[in-house]
């Protein structure tokens, strides 16, 4: 098995603690081997990582960053992310080229079941699996998707590299964000779903190998409320997948405002984070300060505060509406000048 992380220094724990929760539930897998995109890894960190993954009997390589605008030829607008997430659209750039197949996940999650069923799952005609992002309509607009297509997150993807490297994805990435001059809605997420939706190549996968934040936080009826997006699956589908998820994806979401790495976090999963960080090296390091801006820990405070149903109105008139309005003006602004 073949699996890609991404990190930098600083995130390093977070990665060796995903790394950690996969090696200790995938010990029916004979060989996994890990590629790190290195973004600024020291060296201690380095070695610790190396040292986590020999102590397992598995492999660990570690890959230089790519200059994703030297790639694309545009400057990309990252808004509050980075960068380097542009990375996993542009992997044939860095893994072996007898590489056929690959999982590619985000380090800010943890591994709870085997991987096996989804390393052996048959992919059919598709070039990549993930699960649903729980996003409305007004986001595959701003895409260019139609608006009842599957839209996912690009935290855990399975990749049929041989399938892109037949069919020149990375060419249709490159020219997908030309056409949005480099700045496109939730950055890399926005240019796989923009791409491959339309040629339905992607396969859905079920929530419990990505359940996010905001399915803890707000439930099924909740994100419906918050988001009103077009769902993927059925609420019995929705309960049972995060109920016992394979994989659990530790997002940003209002209603917590922090993450389970935080010294003041309640996160249901937050003690399985622990006991996976407790297996790296960095077990007696101390749990991060909450530098959250004064302003966004105060409006997690009123949407605590306030009756749920008041929350998700507001919530919904930002999220749902608000943010894709504002994004497609920008667009519609921008190809005018152009």
């Amino acid at each position: 098995m073949n699996v890609v992380y991404s990190t930098s220094d600083l995130y390093s724990e977070l990665a060796a603690t995903s790394i950690a929760s996969l090696l200790e539930n995938n010990k029916d897998i004979d060989e996994i081997t890990f590629y790190i995109i290195d973004i600024g890894i020291g060296n201690k960190h380095k070695q610790d990582l190396i040292e986590l993954v020999s102590s397992y009997g598995h492999c660990i390589n570690f890959i230089e960053d790519l200059n994703v605008e030297d790639i694309v030829h545009t400057k990309i607008d990252v808004g509050r992310w980075h960068i380097s997430t542009f990375s996993r659209l542009f992997l044939l750039h860095v893994l072996p080229r007898e590489m056929n197949k690959v999982i590619y996940i985000d380090c800010d999650m943890i591994i709870r079941h085997s991987l096996k069923e989804l390393w052996e799952m048959d992919m059919q005609e598709t070039w990549c699996m993930s699960a649903d992002d729980c996003r409305g309509k007004m986001y595959r607009r701003d895409i260019g998707i139609s608006e009842d297509s599957i839209y996912t997150n690009n935290g855990l993807m399975v990749i049929d590299l041989a399938a892109w490297r037949k069919n020149d994805v990375e060419s249709k990435f490159v020219e997908f964000i030309n056409k949005y001059h480099g700045d496109i809605t939730y950055m890399d997420q926005g240019v796989l779903n923009g791409v491959l939706q339309p040629i339905n190549k992607v396969k859905l996968l079920p929530i419990s190998y990505n359940a996010q934040t905001a399915c803890y936080d707000l439930g099924y009826e909740g994100l419906q409320a918050c988001r009103n997006p077009v769902w993927a699956y059925s609420k019995e589908e929705f309960d049972k997948g995060i109920s016992d998820p394979v994989v659990v994806h530790f997002t940003t979401c209002f209603m917590s405002g922090t993450r389970p790495w935080f010294k003041e976090d309640h996160h249901p999963y937050r003690e399985e984070f622990l006991r996976y960080r407790s297996l790296t090296s960095w077990r007696d390091e101390p749990l991060w300060e909450d530098k959250t801006p004064r302003k966004k820990k105060l409006m997690t405070k009123i949407s605590q505060f306030l009756p749920r149903c008041i929350t998700y109105a507001i919530i919904h008139v930002v999220h749902a509406w608000l943010y894709p309005i504002t994004r497609e003006l920008k667009a519609t602004i921008r190809l005018r000048k152009a």
